[in-house]
């Protein structure tokens, strides 16, 4: 069995994969403030809950906070006792970065692009509601051309309620219509209307650029709220599409070892 975790930098969701069934999963929040030991607790609780004990085989993490990358893994490595793959640009994951500074990308717009080459070998745009939302386009040959990062909804609410001195933190929900007619309504026609229009837009520019039509594959935490504003077409909605494909590029790292 496969333990995979996915460190974004508001929240951390781990998964525990038997051979291709996604059969466990859990979210905590990505606190740097954590030790190492408090993770490896963390963690220890979780897989005993679950009865997993000495039947894990090995784990892959991606990490965009750098300051717990380190930490998790080696919470896992002392606390689980099983050897951990971290995903960076240097790992064989079976796409091609075609980038000016492969380097720069986070593991977790590499695992994305890698799922979405390997389970569908089209041309694809992820979009991908976390932190900040991101666009990753990858050819049908696994080519990963890059993409677009824009602020996030809840970078935008926050933003919103900091530097204003009347608008209030909102609960961030599809509104009912465009036009709000008061102050919550209207903001969060702003955050997830605006949202949806710029995925629409984007897309759009993407495609022509591209020349030609691509698949349009949603996942993140906020892509169940946006899509129901969204006036694009989409071909699929995976919330563990970045888990899937740390999955498929672990079981690549076994090949390649053997």
């Amino acid at each position: 069995m496969l333990f995979v975790a996915d460190i974004g930098n508001t929240s951390t969701t781990i998964g525990i994969y038997d051979g291709k069934n996604l059969v466990h999963s859990w979210r905590v929040a990505s606190d740097d403030k954590r030790s190492e030991d408090e993770y490896g607790v963390v963690l220890y609780n979780f897989i005993e809950f679950a009865g997993l004990h000495g039947k894990l085989d090995g784990a892959i993490i991606s990490s965009v906070v750098l300051s717990l990358t380190e930490k998790f893994k080696s919470a896992i490595e002392r606390y689980l006792y099983i050897p951990v793959v971290n995903l960076t640009h240097k790992t064989k994951t079976g796409i091609i970065l075609d980038l000016d500074k492969p380097e720069e990308t986070g593991p977790d717009r590499i695992a994305n692009a890698a799922a979405v080459y390997h389970l569908y070998k089209k041309t694809s745009i992820v979009v991908d509601f976390g932190t900040a939302t991101t666009f990753d386009v990858v050819l049908s040959d696994g080519r990963f051309l890059g993409g677009v990062i824009a602020p996030g909804i809840r970078i935008g609410a926050k933003a919103l309620s900091n530097f204003t001195s009347r608008l209030p933190k909102v609960k961030i929900e599809a509104p009912a219509k465009t036009i709000g007619k008061n102050t919550i309504d209207a903001i969060l026609s702003g955050l997830v209307g605006g949202h949806a229009a710029m995925i629409d837009g984007m897309v759009d520019r993407i495609e022509d650029e591209l020349g030609e039509p691509a698949m349009l594959i949603l996942t993140g935490g906020y892509s169940d709220i946006v899509v129901e504003r969204m006036s694009h077409r989409f071909d699929i909605l995976d919330h563990n599409l970045t888990l899937e494909g740390l999955r498929l590029i672990y079981e690549m790292q076994k090949v390649l070892v053997h």
